[in-house]
C-alpha cells in the first residue's frame, strides 16, 4: 500500500507536465522565439490558403499597424476567392503544399526589438501563394507581453498582396467578389464554348 502514494504523485506530475507541454513551446533563447513567430505566421497563412478558409493570424501581428491590418484583409479576400472559384469550377485551384525553406541571414535582437533578414527558398517550378515571396524578407518585431509580434515586413511582392503599409484596405465585399469572378470566368467559359462549338 505504501508505494501507491508516490505513484499517484508521479502520475499527477506527469499529467501536469503533459498539459504544460501542450499549452505552448519552450524556447532555448530569444532567437528561437523570433524564428518561431515568423515561421508560424507563414504556416498559418499557408494552412488557411489550402483550407480556403481564413484562420486567425493576429497572434503573430501587432494589429495597431496598418500593414498588418492589410495582411489580414488580404488573406480573408484570397481565401474567399479561392473557395468560391473552387466551388464554381472556375479554373484550376492549387490544393497542394510545396516546400518552403527559411534561410536566416541575420537576427539582431536589442531589448524588446528585433530585426530579421530571412531568405525564403521555394521550388520555382511550383505555384505558391502570393504572400510567399522568394528572396530576402526583412521583418521587424517587438516583444509584447512575452510574445514577439511582427510590426513591419519588407519584401518584393508587398504591393501585389497587401498593397499598402500606410493606407488601410477596405474590408472584403464578398458579394462584389462573387460578381467579379462570375463575370470574369463566365465570359471565359462562354468564349471556350463558342470556340469549341461543333456544327
Amino acid at each position: 500500500m505504501m508505494f501507491k502514494q508516490p505513484l499517484k504523485i508521479m502520475l499527477v506530475l506527469f499529467t501536469l507536465s503533459g498539459l504544460l507541454s501542450a499549452c505552448g513551446y519552450t524556447f532555448k533563447n530569444e532567437e528561437d522565439h523570433v524564428k518561431y513567430t515568423i515561421e508560424k505566421f507563414y504556416n498559418v497563412q499557408y494552412k488557411a490558403y489550402l483550407k480556403m478558409e481564413y484562420i486567425d493570424t493576429t497572434p503573430y501581428l501587432d494589429m495597431t499597424k496598418i500593414q498588418n491590418q492589410n495582411k489580414v484583409i488580404a488573406l480573408k479576400e484570397l481565401t474567399f476567392r479561392r473557395k468560391y472559384a473552387f466551388e464554381k469550377g472556375y479554373g484550376y485551384v492549387e490544393r497542394r503544399r510545396f516546400p518552403l525553406k527559411f534561410n536566416y541571414k541575420n537576427i539582431d535582437i536589442n531589448g524588446n526589438r528585433a530585426k530579421v533578414v530571412v531568405e525564403l527558398e521555394i521550388d520555382r517550378t511550383k505555384a505558391y501563394p502570393m504572400f510567399i515571396c522568394p528572396g530576402d524578407n526583412i521583418f521587424e518585431l517587438e516583444k509584447q507581453d512575452g510574445h514577439w509580434k511582427i510590426i513591419n515586413h519588407t519584401y518584393q511582392g508587398l504591393t501585389q498582396y497587401e498593397l499598402w503599409i500606410d493606407k488601410k484596405l477596405p474590408e472584403p465585399d464578398y458579394e462584389k467578389i462573387k460578381r467579379q469572378l462570375d463575370k470574369e470566368f463566365g465570359e471565359t467559359n462562354a468564349y471556350e464554348k463558342y470556340r469549341t462549338k461543333k456544327y
